[in-house]
């Protein structure tokens, strides 16, 4: 039965990869139409240039969930669908290759593993891009009230403060900025951008922008305020993290512990680790021990984290 089931996800992982492969080829086609349509319809093309390639592979965004769109966006990775296609079959060859000499077992703990450190890794990458950002927001909208000040338009003066700022700004607002000066509305650009990165001070941000314009006022007011909140906000946080850090450090030891104890364990009796691969009351310890351990980070996650 185990067998099976593992031959069918197995399967399925091949089938995902030749389905993105024949998207990526089709996808390919259609941009080679577009191409040749440009240059039938406009000559000029031709003679300036060939027309710069937009895309050649269709979007990973029809592919993943909207949850891991949005981390991956925080953490500044962009995956194509050709990397996406050999990350998928490489995960579901190296279960394939783990089934065959250990079982189902060994197989689904390390596939769970895997999955569970990449996850980890690309949320400390975000969480840590978010908070450079978080701590460079309030000097930017103070460089945006101060151009405003001056006698500046607010698309202008975004433009501006957007390259004096750090890099982690200017990579995240050059879009926004892009599509302002292509038409499209501030509160609108920023709303957008705002949901993108799922970050609270831009939809303030956004949030006073599209009330400034509707109901009018000072904006400069506005943004004053926002700054000074956004200043004691962080203060409150770094209250909070010094706090707090004692109980991150224990939990991070309550964490580790079980799993540094039974490396050395591994390491040191490798013929006591035996019993939980060959007999079935050691499976059923081992996935005991698996699930206590992340349902005891979940909780203990969840105690230190501080939403506000």
């Amino acid at each position: 039965m185990l067998q099976f089931v593992t031959s069918i996800a197995a399967l399925l992982c091949l089938a995902g990869g030749v389905l993105a492969l024949l998207l990526a080829r089709r996808e390919r086609r259609a941009l080679a139409t577009r191409e040749r349509l440009l240059t039938l319809t406009r000559p000029e093309n031709t003679a300036a240039g060939k027309v710069g390639p937009v895309a050649i592979l269709p979007h990973v965004d029809r592919l993943l969930p909207r949850w891991l769109r949005r981390r991956l966006f925080q953490a500044g990775i962009e995956i194509e669908i050709n990397q996406l296609t050999l990350i998928v079959l490489g995960y579901g060859g190296l279960c394939v290759l783990l089934f065959i000499p250990f079982g189902f077992l060994v197989t689904a703990i390390t596939a769970m593993a895997i999955a569970g450190v990449a996850i980890g890794i690309l949320d400390f990458a975000a969480a840590r891009r978010m908070t450079a950002f978080s701590l460079a927001m309030p000097g930017f909208l103070d460089r945006v009230r101060q151009l405003v000040v001056v006698g500046n338009s607010l698309s202008v003066a975004l433009a501006r403060a957007t390259n004096s700022s750090p890099s982690i700004l200017v990579e995240f607002f050059s879009p926004p900025i892009r599509r302002i000066a292509n038409g499209a509305g501030v509160a609108e650009s920023i709303n957008q951008l705002a949901e993108d990165l799922d970050q609270h001070d831009l939809r303030l941000f956004g949030t006073a922008i599209e009330t400034n314009l509707r109901f009018g006022g000072s904006l400069t007011a506005v943004l004053a305020n926002l700054i000074e909140n956004m200043r004691r906000r962080s203060a409150v946080d770094r209250e909070i993290r010094s706090n707090t850090s004692q109980i991150r450090a224990s939990a991070w030891i309550l964490g580790l512990l079980p799993l540094i104890v039974s490396s050395i364990v591994m390491t040191t009796n490798p013929s006591y680790t035996r019993y939980f691969i060959d007999e079935p009351m050691g499976h059923n310890f081992l996935i005991y021990a698996a699930l206590s351990e992340a349902i005891g980070a979940f909780l203990m996650r969840s105690i230190v984290r501080v939403n506000y």
